[in-house]
């Protein structure tokens, strides 16, 4: 009896799965958010090209040395190598760019930064890895000061227009 029971159960259980629906639930999350459709794959790549042709080097932080810098109107933009300190000078012949660090001396907080995730990326050894649900393909902001995300979004844009205006 106990078993005919469980039996009918498991095949409606069963039944009634089968015939569901998959549903697909967004995550949001304070820690990241997606700008891909303000500041696009190609927006990141013309900008570290141009501050590698156009800038110059600077340090602002301890973990590496010598970033590829730009200093636009009002604020700083660094690029960051995306093998960390396997790369501690930053140079582009060992490796390629996956953050640009956004500086606004004047601003709460400071630091802005932008993160890219491109094809194959989630799978590399070695790189600064995506955080755990970023997607490839896409461009993130990373929110490292637990601000209100939608906030530093809209902060962020305004930076984002001076940098694709300059190229």
């Amino acid at each position: 009896m106990k078993i005919a029971l469980i039996l009918i159960i498991g095949i409606t259980v069963c039944a009634c799965t089968k015939d569901k629906e998959e549903v697909i639930v967004e995550v949001t999350t304070n820690e990241y958010a997606d700008i891909t459709e303000t500041f696009s794959m190609n927006d990141f790549e013309v900008a570290k090209a141009f501050i590698l042709t156009n800038g110059d080097r600077g340090t602002y932080r301890n973990f590496d040395n010598d970033n590829p810098h730009y200093s636009f109107n009002g604020f700083e933009a660094y690029l960051n190598a995306e093998i960390g300190q396997a790369n501690i000078n930053n140079d582009p012949n060992i490796s390629d760019f996956n953050q640009i660090t956004i500086r606004d001396r004047n601003a709460d907080p400071q630091y802005y930064t932008i993160h890219i995730v491109r094809k194959g990326d989630s799978a590399k050894e070695g790189i600064t890895r995506p955080v755990e649900g970023m997607k490839e393909e896409k461009v993130y902001y990373i929110n490292k000061y637990d601000y209100d995300i939608n906030i530093m979004k809209n902060n962020l844009n305004r930076y984002i227009e001076v940098i694709k205006n300059k190229k």
